[in-house]
């Protein structure tokens, strides 16, 4: 049964990423594929993967301004339950090279997510600051600051790119614990586990009282909020 979900949740995800940025031709709006995202293809991608989905403190997602939105990663479902539990459009950010990955790189490209050449420093540098110059101006970013999906499900160190990049964009950032997800579909092998999935979205951290300076201070109180979430869960 499980071969069979994995199946199905390959096929569903490149087909909804090669027909949804087609909607931009009838609605003339490029924000159409993350639409799609955020209700169709996250709400069947969670119906094959068989998660009973609870989220909390969707009051806390601001309204009318972006925000760069920080997660725990533990599984490859991450990305379509966080779709799922936000009421805004969420953007990614992802390697230059994706851009050029069939059908996964164009979809991102044409949806209007964000790329990141980290072919050096310098480079990286100038694509950050270009990056937050898209979420000041109207971008929800969704970001995991662990930098690759946990191995065990717990909490891992937080690397400090998200956090630059908020003091950069000027935003406010909004932190978010995911449960069940790892026991679902975790790192370590392709068996996908029918589960309860759990999402708490915290207050905002206002990263106005923060510079370059007290940026690590700022990183530590975002993984301090994250996991404080993660304790709050049933």
């Amino acid at each position: 049964m499980s071969a069979i979900r994995l199946l199905f949740l390959l096929i569903w995800t490149l087909s909804l990423m090669f027909l949804a940025p087609l909607m931009i031709l009838f609605t003339f709006n490029r924000q159409a594929p993350l639409y799609v995202a955020r209700t169709l293809f996250s709400k069947g991608l969670l119906w094959i993967a068989g998660a009973d989905l609870t989220v909390s403190g969707v009051e806390n997602v601001p309204k009318g301004k972006p925000a760069i939105y920080v997660a725990n990663h533990c599984s490859h479902l991450d990305i379509g339950v966080l779709c799922r539990v936000a009421p805004v459009n969420l953007h990614f950010i992802g390697k230059k090279e994706l851009a050029w990955v069939p059908i996964v790189g164009w979809y991102m490209f044409i949806a209007g997510h964000i790329f990141i050449d980290r072919r050096d420093r310098r480079k990286a540098v100038t694509s950050l600051r270009a990056a937050a110059l898209k979420i000041n101006q109207g971008k929800n970013v969704i970001m995991f600051p662990e930098g690759t999906r946990s191995k065990t499900g717990d909490l891992g160190a937080f690397k400090s790119g998200a956090f630059h990049l908020a003091l950069d964009a000027k935003v406010d950032i909004i932190p978010i614990h995911i449960l069940g997800t790892y026991k679902m579909w975790p790192t370590h092998n392709n068996t996908i586990t029918p589960g309860k999935l759990n999402v708490k979205i915290g207050k905002p951290i206002d990263t106005s009282k923060h510079t370059k300076k007290t940026v690590k201070e700022l990183m530590a109180d975002t993984r301090t909020a994250v996991e404080a979430l993660g304790k709050a869960h049933p």
